[in-house]
């Protein structure tokens, strides 16, 4: 107590001590008082709670660049155990060949659309049993990447087989049978509306997803049964992405952000449920930035 200010040496067998704790606008108060007779001594500190230990990210969120181009990348699909690159740009598929550590050109196919597609055009590659589908908002494109590159557009908006969406006609935002209103993009059961907020199947907001910005994707989680969703952020000052566990309603960080150089213009599903394919436009030298995303288990 000599530090507190308060001398104790001498006080008499009936000296009592009380110790209460306070809080004031500040924070916390530690609060001693000696009773001695009439006499009483008093002695308040601020009493600082020890830092709670910080949890570690349960999965670390990696990335491999692509491909880079002027063109917007709608999405890429990767074909032939991975020797074959597929870029769907908003008037063409190009086809790329591996060489080593970069891509080659190989073939284009022109799309052949009966309307012109909306504004900040939005579009999906999926592999189908024998080549790959394109989804578009004004039309369904079947193609072939071997012998050659061939495509076919026809009038309609196709179900997406994974997720049971489908472009609402002439929109860049989504529908399903699973909730009626239009949203932006969907990933285990999780809609980002077009909005800002973000539902589950029952309607019913997630909560810690207000951070999230409109494009999200679900990845296997190599360290656990399950798997994690990858968002884009809100902040339109930070533009970042993270991957996030959902459980019981419940939206909870589960790796440190990947800082980009520009804003997220595309973020979908890969062909493989390890991956999701980002793109972002990079502010600096304007080319579109195609990248896989995927979690790594943190030691």
């Amino acid at each position: 107590m000599h530090k507190a200010g308060l001398e104790t040496a001498g006080t008499r067998p009936e000296s009592r001590l009380r110790v209460t704790l306070s809080k004031d606008a500040r924070g916390l108060l530690f609060v001693a008082e000696v009773f001695s007779g009439d006499n009483r001594q008093i002695a308040i500190l601020p009493w600082n709670l020890p830092a709670a230990p910080q949890s570690k990210p349960r999965v670390s969120l990696t990335q491999k660049p692509l491909w880079a181009q002027p063109d917007p990348i709608l999405d890429i699909l990767l074909v032939d155990s991975g020797s074959q690159m597929l870029v769907l740009s908003a008037d063409k598929i190009a086809s790329y060949r591996s060489a080593g550590d970069r891509w080659v050109p190989s073939a284009t196919a022109s799309l052949v659309l009966p309307r012109s597609l909306p504004r900040d055009p939005r579009g999906r590659l999926e592999a189908a049993e024998e080549g790959f589908r394109a989804y578009l908002p004004v039309a369904t494109c079947e193609g072939t990447w071997k012998p050659e590159l061939r495509l076919t557009c026809s009038n309609g908006t196709a179900v997406w087989p994974d997720t049971q969406a489908h472009w609402v006609a002439d929109r860049n935002v989504l529908e399903s049978e699973a909730i009626k209103t239009p949203f932006y993009a969907v990933a285990d059961g999780v809609f980002t509306m077009a909005g800002g907020r973000v539902l589950d199947l029952s309607g019913r907001a997630v909560a810690g997803a207000e951070v999230w910005g409109s494009d999200v994707a679900g990845v296997d989680n190599p360290c656990g049964a399950g798997s994690e969703l990858i968002a884009s952020s809100a902040n339109a000052e930070r533009e970042e992405v993270r991957a996030y566990q959902v459980a019981n309603g419940q939206a909870s960080p589960a790796s440190d952000t990947i800082l980009l150089p520009g804003p997220v213009t595309a973020l979908w599903p890969a062909e493989s449920h390890v991956q999701a394919t980002l793109v972002v436009r990079n502010l600096q030298t304007g080319e579109y930035e195609a990248s896989r995303l995927g979690l790594a288990c943190t030691q």
